[in-house]
This record gives C-alpha cells, sequence and structure tokens, in this order.
C-alpha cells in the first residue's frame, strides 16, 4: 500500500518569491519595450521568442514546487523530484529528526518551495546535505549508504514515526 506524505508548504520570504519571478518577467516586458537609441528596433519575431521564452521560464518556476513528493511504500522510501523519481529500500535508510537547516546552496535548485542538490547545514552532524525539500528549514534527516538527505514533510515527527514503524533505525 502507498501512502502519499504530505511536503511542507513553502515558506520562503516574500522578496525571494518576488526575485525569482524578475527573469521571467523582464524577458517578456523588455520584447515590446522601443529603444529610441537604436537603429531599427527589435524584429517582431525577436519579441515573440522573447515573450515565450519568458512565458516558458515562469511555468517551468511554477511547475517544478509541485514535482516534489514523499510517498512510502510496501518496500521503501519513494521520492518525487523534477528530475526523476527513485526508491530506497527501507533497510537502507536510517533516519535523525534535526532542528537545523539548510546553509549555502553549493550546487542544485534553490527556488520557493524548492529546493534540491547539494548545501551546507547549519547543523552539527553534518557538514552537507543533500537536499529534496520545499523548505530550508523544519525537516529530518534521511541517511542512505552514509550520505544524509534532507526532507522536509508536512509533520517530520509522523514521518519519522512512520519510518520508524516500517524498520528504519534512528540515529542518536
Amino acid at each position: 500500500m502507498n501512502t502519499a506524505v504530505p511536503v511542507a508548504p513553502a515558506a520562503s520570504p516574500v522578496w525571494f518569491r518576488a526575485l525569482n519571478w524578475v527573469a521571467p518577467l523582464m524577458l517578456i516586458v523588455t520584447a515590446w519595450i522601443p529603444d529610441d537609441g537604436a537603429s531599427k528596433p527589435l524584429p517582431v519575431a525577436g519579441s515573440v521568442f522573447l515573450t515565450l521564452l519568458g512565458v516558458g521560464l515562469g511555468a517551468f518556476f511554477a511547475q517544478v514546487p509541485r514535482r516534489l513528493a514523499y510517498i512510502l511504500t510496501d518496500t521503501g522510501l519513494r521520492v518525487s523530484r523534477f528530475s526523476g523519481t527513485f526508491e530506497w529500500p527501507y533497510r537502507e535508510l536510517r533516519v535523525r529528526r534535526t532542528d537545523a537547516g539548510l546553509g549555502l546552496r553549493v550546487g542544485g535548485v534553490g527556488l520557493p518551495g524548492y529546493y534540491t542538490g547539494n548545501y551546507t547545514f547549519t547543523g552539527p552532524a553534518y557538514r552537507s546535505v543533500q537536499a529534496i525539500a520545499s523548505n530550508t528549514r523544519g525537516g529530518l534527516i534521511v541517511e542512505r549508504g552514509g550520505t544524509p538527505y534532507y526532507l522536509t514533510p508536512a509533520d517530520p515527527d509522523a514521518f519519522a514515526q512512520a519510518l520508524t514503524a516500517r524498520g528504519v533505525p534512528v540515529l542518536g
């Protein structure tokens, strides 16, 4: 039986959410602003291309966070993200509650509601983690093969209990 685990809602600051929409809006708006100093205006095809590029980028930013999901299956923890879905067998996992959160992004994606890739970690147990999260705080660590993954279910305690009930040991 598969059990979907709700992902924590995005809690990014307003300035960060607004900043993410600057690039698509700039592409759309600047494509149609006339340049009085130019000898000839941008061709209509160029303006349409930049507009479509901006709309596509905006759609991408809106869709990426919706791809993040955690599902408890009979055999393992299934994690879905924009770049694909994979399943970790329960026997390979360890879980750890933490009050710490993500630090600086070393590599990966950092959009409001969608953080994946390598991040520094603010807690004492790890220097860096692999994030597959919707927030930078309020998550837990799931270790697999010695690699810590930072996940953000809506209820981390219930998620940890569900993993423990499936035989996943809790790390101190």
